[in-house]
């Protein structure tokens, strides 16, 4: 009970936050706003400031977000996306790979966005046909300038993403993949493999902070990271 009441306290706090402009406006600021509260982010600080730099260069008017789960990437590409910016995130219920998030983070999630910017929370399969359907139905014939794939982490699942959402980017646009080094074996991450085989095929590039060898590195959320790194493929 107390720690339930716990989490509520935390997200009416940080709802009433954002709510009433309290918000960060900083990249470095967002992410370190992700540590203790309900929005938390599972990536290794300098990692995800790399990738969030690389875009803010030229911010994405249309993304794609595959795997929300808590929401801390998501807060971060609201902040650094430009007014009217349209932002979709596809995120399966009970996903396994700790996707999932409870209607209930919905309200929060919409506290994100400003500036006339649009929110659409797709609560669904990635892989189902239906949903690569309404992501196209959003963007309404354009085209997306952005894709963060970060959902199923088999091979066949980042493959399927790939290959269903990687038509949607324009040329010239942005596709970035999480979890491309595996630090410690035996988990059920295969991103590593695939993200090995796809890169040879585009310009890209590879945002890996450097752990000192037998030492995982660390997450924002101060936890240690089994996979990590983030592999970046620049469309022709």
């Amino acid at each position: 009970m107390g720690n339930l009441l716990l989490k509520l306290v935390r997200y009416v706090k940080c709802y009433g936050e954002l709510a009433l402009g309290g918000r960060p406006n900083t990249l470095e600021a967002t992410i370190d706003y992700c540590v203790d509260r309900p929005i938390l982010m599972g990536q290794v600080r300098s990692e995800i400031l790399q990738l969030a730099e690389l875009l803010q260069a030229a911010p994405p008017k249309r993304s794609l977000e595959i795997g929300t789960n808590y929401g801390g990437t998501l807060l971060l590409l609201c902040t650094l996306s430009p007014p009217g910016a349209k932002i979709i995130s596809v995120d399966l219920p009970s996903g396994k790979f700790g996707g999932g998030y409870p209607r209930r983070k919905e309200p929060l999630f919409r506290r994100f966005v400003t500036r006339n910017q649009e929110l659409h929370l797709i609560r669904a399969n990635s892989h189902s046909l239906r949903t690569r359907d309404r992501v196209m139905q959003i963007l309404d014939g354009e085209k997306l300038d952005y894709i963060f794939i970060d959902a199923d982490h088999t091979y066949a699942g980042v493959q399927r993403d790939f290959e269903m959402y990687s038509p949607l980017v324009r040329s010239g646009g942005i596709i970035a993949f999480h979890d491309i080094v595996t630090h410690k074996q035996g988990t059920e991450c295969e991103v590593e493999q695939f993200w090995n085989e796809v890169k040879l095929h585009y310009e890209h590039r590879e945002i890996i902070e450097q752990a000192k060898e037998g030492v995982l590195p660390i997450a924002v959320t101060r936890a240690p990271m089994e996979t990590a790194g983030l592999g970046v493929l620049f469309m022709p």
